[in-house]
């Protein structure tokens, strides 16, 4: 009996692939229009370095309030999670 052998498990995508996407759906306003993001310096060519900003959701505790994030995407992403 011949076993199917799928490879999509064994592929890992590399790390600067991701975070140009990441980077590219972040510039195209992608997602929660609450929560923006992008890098801290444009010529960051390692992708680490990121700035990021979310607005208080309304009606909450929150409400009018935005918080800046700094993220730093360490060499491992995305297998680890970046560091705020």
């Amino acid at each position: 009996m011949l076993t199917k052998i799928s490879f999509a498990n064994f592929f890992v995508e590399p790390r600067t692939f991701k975070l140009l996407e990441e980077l590219e759906s972040g510039e195209h306003g992608a997602g929660d229009p609450s929560c923006s993001y992008g890098l801290a310096n444009a010529n960051d060519d390692t992708f680490t370095h990121w700035n990021g900003t979310i607005v208080g959701p309304p009606n909450t505790v929150f409400d009018g309030r935005i918080y800046f994030l700094n993220i730093t995407c360490g060499a491992n992403y995305p297998q680890q999670a970046p560091v705020a």
